[in-house]
């Protein structure tokens, strides 16, 4: 064999040794792959801005402070509500909140009449295998309630009633036995229309303007003391200068829930009436009992409704709006919508 030759069949030789060794190294590689890193983990939740309250009804929709109002103080307790405007209709979507559409709900079955008052159920869930519901007794407007409930998605089953000026609400309680009536006859509603017996899981109380009467009347009566939650949408009104007594089971109430034992959502506007203390003096009186202060925030809710005042402790919510005239007060129906999304989360606890 020539040199020549030689060399060029040793170095095929070495360049063939080079190859296999590197497919050995890339096989050996792949199968002795080290593991990917760990993902980095998420970055921690951002804080709101010192300016900003996070509001456990409207998560979300933070309420901003407003330093331009100092800490209440003073006769803050008994003075007349401030905030004396009302927004236009072009300042509320061009709506009139005293003429709102119906809304849909048809996740809701027809009104069913009982003898005193209607009930509605939910059109597909809302009653479970053992026939047991989620109540919640409106009182004032109760087809609006329903649009409210219908807009919250909860599957709550509703009991309305809606008296005329010339009745009290009050009346249908006290002494009587109308709050048992009330339940008993909605759950053999429930239970006819589910083909079995039917029992109440919890039980709310909800009321708008002076339907707030009917609620102070029901936490009266022996047979509610496992009322659960009372949503009263400016509607919590007394004799000026003489809250304590007219108020004090409502105070009671209050402080189980800051404790965390039920559910209470008070909310006012601004409306100040010549002969009687305003939901205002009335909120400010319940936070006064408690020990308490409001924080003076802004935001802008929904159809015009302007965020003034923010309370919560534990399951005790409290909030204030500015405006004086009839569209605030029908606007505030509005608010029952975060309210019952709150109580829904409450009871899928």
């Amino acid at each position: 064999m020539t040199p020549v030759r030689s060399r060029t069949h040793v170095l095929f030789w070495l360049a063939a040794l080079v190859a296999v060794a590197a497919v050995a190294f890339v096989f050996y590689r792949s199968r002795h792959r080290p593991p990917p890193p760990p993902p980095a983990p998420p970055p921690p939740p951002q804080a709101a801005p010192s300016n900003q309250i996070d509001d456990p009804l409207a998560p979300g929709r933070p309420a901003k402070l407003d330093p331009a109002r100092p800490v209440p103080s003073g006769d803050w307790v008994t003075a007349h509500p401030a905030f004396q405007y009302s927004r236009p209709s072009s300042e509320r979507g061009g709506a009139n909140p005293c003429a709102l559409p119906p809304g849909d709900t048809s996740a809701f079955a027809p009104w069913t009449n009982l003898s005193k008052g209607r009930v509605s159920l939910p059109a597909e869930g809302g009653v479970d295998a053992s026939g047991g519901f989620d109540l919640v007794l409106h009182f004032h407007g109760d087809e609006l309630a329903r649009r409210e409930l219908a807009a919250s998605g909860q599957k709550f089953v509703l009991y309305g009633l809606t008296l005329d000026a010339s009745q009290s609400y009050a009346g249908l309680f006290a002494g009587s036995k109308f709050f048992g009536a009330i339940v008993h006859e909605v759950e053999q509603v429930v239970g006819r229309t589910h083909g079995g017996s039917a029992h109440v899981r919890h039980l709310g109380v909800s009321a708008w303007s002076a339907g707030y009467m009917a609620a102070l009347s029901i936490l009266a009566q022996p047979d509610a003391k496992d009322t659960d939650a009372v949503i009263l949408i400016d509607g919590l009104h007394g004799p000026r200068g003489h809250l304590e007594q007219p108020l004090a089971t409502f105070v009671d109430f209050a402080k189980r829930a800051e404790a965390g034992e039920r559910l209470m959502i008070i909310t006012h506007s601004s409306i100040d009436p010549p002969d009687f203390a305003s939901t205002t003096e009335a909120a400010h009186y319940m936070l006064s009992a408690l020990g308490e202060k409001p924080v003076a925030v802004r935001r802008d809710d929904r159809y015009g409704l302007e965020l003034i005042e923010y309370f919560s402790k534990g399951d005790f919510h409290l909030r204030g709006y500015a405006g004086n005239d009839k569209a605030d007060h029908c606007a505030q129906v509005t608010l029952l919508r975060d309210a019952y999304t709150a109580v829904g989360r409450r009871w899928q606890r």
